[in-house]
């Protein structure tokens, strides 16, 4: 089924009907610190009656939106995807989760150069760029065909340079690289995002960033016009943070400043959100939350993250990141006694309040970070015998009768 103006809020075709099977919840004895007082992780999970799954609905719908575009770009159906492509764009239609609608499109359509670049092969990765190279000669005043044509050349150079970086010989990769780059600079100057009322071209704008001369200087401004176009969308802040940490453009000092800075763009639509996905995409990029991070501050941002969709999706991210926090903070001791009571009761509140459905592919340590996050917020109860089910739109406790 295409995705069109008028079908946009209907389930793709290969999503449309698929449940993810029920997944098996079973502790794989994880390290130091994931052990429950009084209780086993496998007593735990036995009596948890809420729906387990493997993989969450949200994240099947985005890869069934991706497969469906993937097929029709093989199709070579290309009037119908850059109109149902700039439509999403502009429409800022949001799948399930918070994901926007037309960059899932777009790595559809890119699908076969991104498997190309995986496998190392660059003659294949250059022959779809040929394609793209056609389609927008033949759409040259459409604006998101030169999205495609230029988020391939970024692609292929990226690929290049971190090719050329392990490589004995780099030089030919490193200028091919830097070709890419500017050939997909000087297609991206025949558009203004702004003009175009497209996140999409500012996206692709601000990944070049990355890669051109002037990019130090121009990301941060190029971010602000992503912010403008779309204010909602999350993904912004998780991709601007990546480049404020301090292994990147940035330092613990301007992380922070630019993730308060980010709650100022977008209080008024999303709250204190901005702050807690930067701070979100630190700990996973760095495993650890960095030392600036304010904890009262991140745990309110959680929660308006979650809120913006109430999707389960957000919710099971919420849930393990605190569990995580929770883990280390209790590891470390009195010293971190006041943030630990902070996660604990930002975990109580979410698994009260928010949690029904657990997604395992959010959880960093599976079933053992789900047992230690049951086991702090209804150990008492299930010492008492009682299990867990859901209530209203988070979970509970129940003693059966005897």
């Amino acid at each position: 089924m295409l995705i069109t103006p008028s079908l946009l809020h209907v389930k793709t075709h290969t999503g449309r009907g698929r449940q993810e099977p029920a997944a098996r919840l079973r502790a794989q004895g994880a390290a130091e610190g994931y052990g429950l007082d009084g209780m086993t992780a496998e007593s735990v999970l036995e009596r948890l009656d809420a729906p387990a799954v493997a993989r969450g609905p949200e994240a099947t719908e985005w890869q069934c939106t991706r497969d469906d575009h993937a097929a029709m770009a093989d199709a070579g159906e290309w009037d119908d995807l850059l109109d149902v492509l700039r439509f999403a764009d502009q429409d800022r239609t949001m799948a399930s989760g918070g994901y926007r609608v037309a960059p899932l499109i777009s790595e559809g359509i890119r699908a076969r150069l991104f498997a190309a670049l995986d496998a190392g092969n660059f003659t294949a990765a250059e022959a779809e760029l040929a394609r793209f190279n056609a389609v927008q000669a033949m759409h040259p005043e459409d604006y998101a065909a030169a999205h495609l044509l230029a988020q391939a050349l970024i692609d292929i150079g990226a690929a290049k340079q971190g090719h050329a970086d392990r490589a004995d010989t780099p030089i030919k990769q490193l200028d091919e690289a830097a070709a890419h780059f500017s050939a997909a600079e000087s297609l991206l100057f025949q558009f203004d995002p702004i003009e175009e009322m497209s996140p999409l071209l500012a996206a692709t704008r601000y990944h070049l960033a990355r890669w051109i001369d002037d990019g130090r200087d121009l990301f941060r401004d190029w971010y602000e016009d992503w912010v403008d176009l779309d204010p909602e969308d999350a993904i912004i802040h998780a991709t601007h943070a990546v480049n404020m940490l301090p292994d990147a453009f940035g330092s613990v000092a301007g992380f922070e400043k630019a993730a308060r800075k980010a709650c100022s763009l977008t209080g008024s639509n999303t709250g204190k959100a901005a702050y807690a996905i930067f701070h979100l995409t630190a700990i996973e990029r760095l495993g650890a939350p960095l030392p600036s991070i304010d904890i009262a501050l991140f745990v309110q941002g959680l929660g308006d993250f979650q809120t913006a969709t109430g999707c389960q999706h957000r919710a099971n991210v919420a849930a393990n990141v605190l569990t995580e926090l929770l883990h280390d903070y209790r590891l470390a001791g009195p010293v971190a006694a006041y943030p630990l009571t902070k996660v604990r009761a930002a975990l109580s509140d979410v698994l009260w309040t928010r949690l029904h459905e657990i997604h395992l592919e959010s959880w960093e340590h599976g079933a053992d970070s789900l047992a230690l996050a049951l086991g702090e917020v209804f150990g008492p109860a299930l010492q008492r015998g009682a299990r867990i089910t859901r209530k209203g739109e988070g979970l509970g406790t129940r003693v059966p009768r005897a």
